[in-house]
């Protein structure tokens, strides 16, 4: 999504913060920020921009030397790799693997892309976008019947930077590749 960006409007600078915490768009700690969650606050304005898919993913090389798992109870003899101290990840790794005890984790993070970079390392079995892993060589999908809720996910900003052509810029773009990321044309409209 940047590398088209970088393309498009070269002088355009982007710093980014990764985290899984929300920056504080009303003290303006950052510009834009891709939400995984609906924003609340007043000042904001938002975009929904995509229900991601996601699943279970594992290396070929962990599924050829551990098996692959055929049903939710086999994978208490994998190891897992998921949340650590998010509250809302581990809730929801407890809805979608309720006998799976948080000992069962053999890798416990909050980073998102570091539980990608552990599967994709063949360290276990973990959840992924599915637009990733599907696209991942190396990764091959666990019980892809599995029903997990998906991702929804917003782009916002601050009110007040909405109409500065270098937020705005960045703001549509990200509204446009979101789109072609979950395979969906980018959703129409305003920014709400």
């Amino acid at each position: 999504m940047l590398a088209s960006l970088r393309r498009r409007h070269p002088n355009i600078i982007v710093e980014i913060e990764l985290s899984n915490a929300s920056a504080n768009l009303l003290e303006q700690e950052v510009d834009i920020a891709v939400r995984m969650h609906p924003p609340k606050q007043e000042a904001l304005v938002a975009q929904k921009v995509a229900s991601i898919s996601l699943g279970l993913f594992a290396h070929s090389d962990y599924l050829a030397a551990r098996g692959t798992p055929k049903t939710i109870a086999d994978l208490a003899h994998h190891d897992l790799i998921g949340p650590d101290r998010s509250v809302t990840d581990g809730e929801l790794a407890a809805l979608l693997l309720p006998d799976i005890d948080r000992k069962q984790f053999a890798l416990r993070t909050d980073s998102h892309p570091a539980q990608l970079a552990a599967a994709r390392a063949g360290l276990g079995i973990a959840f992924v976008q599915q637009p990733i892993g599907l696209s991942d060589a190396r990764l091959r999908p666990v019980l892809p019947d599995l029903s997990i809720p998906r991702l929804d996910t917003w782009i916002a900003t601050h009110e007040d930077l909405r109409n500065i052509p270098r937020v705005r810029t960045v703001f549509d773009h990200l509204v446009e590749e979101f789109g072609r990321y979950q395979g969906l044309p980018a959703p129409a409209g305003e920014i709400n």
